[in-house]
């Protein structure tokens, strides 16, 4: 039997609506139903992935966590709060946009949030930690990528898929050479797939440009996306989902990544 090591995954592209949001949401979801205990974190100011998990208020998240760690201050409670069984999540809220602007002035600021997940033992306690990271390349994409083990790359079936790709791989080689020697990049799953030429066309210019990253699985478009959103309700949980049939079977390309890489 294959032992997975506890595994911190940024799902990262500075292009937004690539579905990195739904992809965290649902991946996670997926790998919680495989019996893994699994956490995600919203590290978006947009705030979508809480919106997503829930309606509720939180009086404590990653936003002021970060504000205590710069402070050196502790916590009044643990920033995690429980969704389902075998999966937890830490929220966020607009205040991360001010902690952007904290971050730049701030000693060791690109160790913050691995300092704040080392203080709570994620390792100790989740397989997967899955961390929903804003659409841009700045001081808090770099923290993400240095308290992360790997990236998964969303890319989207349209002709602006390719915009800024170069760039987000070129600031993972940065952090992967200066910050954290041990990031990789898992792969790219191609989302929101359609049946049309220009999806088509997009398929193939990753296939050629990315051979050894691009998953088998991928990713539809349907508007059960949408609903799944704004009714605050996983894939797996709608009825016939294909989108959920989706996930599950990347959850399942990821696992088996990871388990060949052990072997």
């Amino acid at each position: 039997m294959i032992i997975l090591t506890p595994k911190i995954i940024a799902i990262a592209n500075q292009k937004g609506g690539t579905g990195k949001t739904a992809t965290t949401m649902n991946l996670g979801y997926a790998l919680s139903e495989e019996g893994k205990k699994v956490l995600v974190i919203d590290f978006d100011p947009q705030h979508n992935l809480t919106n997503y998990l829930s309606d509720e208020e939180h009086d404590f998240t990653i936003s002021e966590a970060i504000s205590k760690e710069l402070m050196g201050a502790s916590y009044p409670r643990s920033p995690i709060y429980n969704y389902e069984e075998n999966l937890d999540y830490i929220p966020t809220n607009l205040n991360l946009s001010a902690i952007d602007m904290q971050l730049i002035t701030a000693n060791a600021r690109e160790y913050i949030l691995s300092d704040i997940l080392t203080k709570l033992e994620v390792r100790e306690h989740y397989d997967y930690v899955i961390i929903d990271c804003m659409p841009a390349l700045n001081t808090l994409l770099i923290n993400v990528l240095t308290a992360a083990d790997s990236v998964i790359i969303p890319v989207e079936a349209s002709y602006g898929a390719f915009e800024g790709l170069e760039q987000l791989f070129t600031y993972v080689n940065m952090v992967t050479q200066r910050l954290n020697r041990g990031l990789t990049v898992d792969g790219i799953i191609y989302t929101k797939v359609n049946n049309t030429k220009i999806a088509n066309e997009v398929r193939e210019r990753l296939k050629e440009y990315y051979p050894q990253l691009l998953f088998d699985n991928e990713i539809k478009e349907l508007t059960e996306a949408r609903k799944s959103y704004a009714e605050r309700i996983p894939l797996s949980k709608m009825q016939g989902s294909r989108l959920a049939s989706d996930y599950a079977n990347l959850a399942k390309e990821l696992v088996e990544q990871e388990g060949a890489l052990i072997e």
